[in-house]
């Protein structure tokens, strides 16, 4: 016991810490301390203070004692133990809360990346399972919803943003400044308030791509004939070994792809100003489309002149990379452009000036998705067929 207004003697296993939080805790305060050296132990002495309310003593527990911890310690929990009826219910909010344990885990890229794989999984494995006769569709169209709440959160930031913030760099530190009310333009404003959302739109593509790749690459032919036969794959197709555009008129294939290509892009941008979520489809439809025409070029290549499946994989994916990178974020600057300005439309109607701005923004993405289209449309025609013979050669 320790008793206030008087001395105590403590054992030296007490340390001046545990002491200090009795004595808070009762009212009191120390005083002094005084040391015994005859037979090593501490005395404390302490005092009361007139104007704080005390208690006459306090008690140690024997726990306290024996541990020497704090007698204001929390135990250690429990685990506690789930019967068969509550196990079901326990996994289940365990999985759903997977998806914050892994926000706070990995970077934002890397987060896009897992989602659009698990979104693309899920979307194929329950249209195999609720429709079999037509599992293809019905997958682009499932994994569309899954991968569109993302999409539309993100777009929604963006025209909150776009336009009011403004990165500030001093002494290393970087940050950003939100203004209410701003028209100031700049192009790396312009570059920060959309690679979020642009580097979310490559995460899922690439993410979608890989998904096709393994699938093709795993599962019997007939299946993936059966699964893709809408979305690129061609039973008949007989592959060759000069792909490519030597010893055609380029110009002339040039202009067919830029046609085509073109049309491909405004239409994007209609569909993403008139059908938000038809802009996320057109996107899935376009990555399942190009991981089903180059695997199952080499897959059928493998097999024709037996060569292995990875050797004409590789090379054949790093000779088309930069054009379907370019094509696709052409793609993708369309779809932004046209679901800021629906979501600008919506939200800004009635601030005429903030309604300019968003279309500024918007009319500078749809620059940049021509420009990016026009780039992919040239390397598909006049570096492929470089790409083609350097990769292939080393491989």
């Amino acid at each position: 016991m320790i008793y206030m207004g008087g001395k105590n003697t403590i054992n030296q296993r007490k340390t001046l810490n545990k002491i200090n939080t009795s004595s808070q805790s009762s009212g009191s305060f120390i005083d002094s301390k005084e040391k015994n050296n005859s037979n090593s132990k501490e005395v404390i002495s302490t005092r009361p203070r007139k104007d704080i309310n005390f208690v006459s003593s306090i008690s140690i527990s024997k726990e306290a004692e024996i541990k020497g911890k704090p007698i204001n310690e929390s135990r250690p929990e429990e685990k506690t133990k789930y019967s068969i009826i509550q196990a079901p219910i326990v996994i289940y909010n365990y999985f759903i809360g997977l998806p914050s344990k892994f926000k706070n885990g990995f970077p934002p890229n890397l987060q896009s990346l897992f989602y659009s794989i698990l979104g693309t999984m899920i979307g194929f494995g329950f249209a195999v399972l609720l429709f079999p006769d037509n599992p293809g569709l019905f997958a682009i169209f499932l994994t569309t919803l899954f991968l569109a709440p993302f999409i539309q959160k993100q777009i929604k930031l963006n025209e909150l943003l776009i336009g009011r913030t403004e990165q500030i760099k001093q002494k290393g530190v970087s940050i950003f400044k939100f203004n209410l009310k701003s028209n100031k333009f700049s192009f790396a404003s312009f570059y920060n308030d959309h690679k979020a959302i642009f580097s979310t739109y490559f995460y899922f593509f690439l993410g979608i791509i890989l998904v096709i790749v393994f699938l093709i690459a795993v599962i019997p032919r007939d299946t993936s004939s059966q699964l893709f036969g809408k979305q690129g794959w061609d039973d008949k197709l007989l592959p060759s070994k000069n792909i490519g555009f030597e010893g055609q008129d380029k110009n002339s294939v040039f202009w067919n792809i830029f046609t085509n290509n073109l049309s491909v892009l405004i239409v994007c941008f209609i569909i993403a100003l008139v059908f938000p979520l038809g802009a996320i489809l057109l996107i899935v439809w376009n990555a399942i489309y190009w991981g089903v025409v180059f695997t199952q070029y080499a897959l059928f290549y493998s097999s024709y002149y037996n060569v292995a499946f990875v050797l004409v994989l590789l090379p054949l994916l790093l000779s088309v990379a930069l054009h379907v990178i370019l094509e696709a974020a052409a793609y993708f600057f369309a779809s932004i452009s046209g679901n800021l300005l629906a979501v600008g439309i919506k939200e800004e109607k009635k601030d005429f000036d903030r309604l300019f701005t968003i279309i500024r923004y918007c009319l500078l993405l749809m620059l940049c998705g021509f420009l990016f289209f026009l780039a992919g449309a040239l390397s598909e025609v006049y570096v492929f067929d470089i790409l083609k013979n350097i990769f292939f050669g080393i491989f």
